[in-house]
């Protein structure tokens, strides 16, 4: 009876050490998302999208019926995502992909190191540093372009080769 009474001690305290642990991990992202302003990162997205929407309708000459069709569910759509991919809904998800990735100990790290002076300057430059990554690696493409369409031009005729042969 001893033995059983000192296992469901034990029992009972692992678990309220295991639970105290996980709420402070459950803390710390939650601080760690806010320092790193993710909810506005969230906003910029959105933002971003709509600027390449407009400029993509922009290119198409649409008559002003198309452009009222093409706003209208614009309009729908992008509401649909803002319900669906808002920040209360992807706080949840993300929280569970930083825990299956990252330990207890290594989310206390970033947390430390992002309210740290050069985690803060990380967080301020790194928007600049990415798009001038994306724009890099876009105009990359963009020269790549040509030699890519050459190559997918020989090989629809390969393929179109290889089905005459067959017939």
């Amino acid at each position: 009876m001893k033995t059983f009474f000192v296992f469901v001690v034990l029992s009972i305290s692992i678990a309220t050490a295991s639970q105290a642990q996980t709420n402070t991990t459950q803390d710390n992202l939650d601080k760690l998302f806010e320092i790193m302003e993710m909810d506005k990162t969230m906003e910029v997205m959105f933002s971003q999208m709509e600027s390449i929407y407009i400029d993509n309708l922009k290119d198409r000459n649409l008559t002003a019926e198309q452009t009222a069709v093409y706003a209208k569910y614009h309009q729908e759509m992008t509401q649909v995502m803002m319900d669906e991919m808002s920040w209360d809904a992807m706080k949840v998800e993300l929280r569970h992909v930083y825990l299956q990735n990252f330990t207890e100990q290594e989310i206390a790290d970033i947390l430390a190191f992002y309210q740290s002076p050069a985690g803060q300057s990380v967080l301020r430059t790194m928007p600049v540093v990415a798009q001038e990554s994306m724009q890099i690696g876009q105009a990359m493409a963009q020269n790549a372009m040509p030699k890519l369409q050459a190559l997918g031009k020989d090989l629809t005729e390969a393929l179109e080769a290889l089905e005459d042969a067959e017939q």
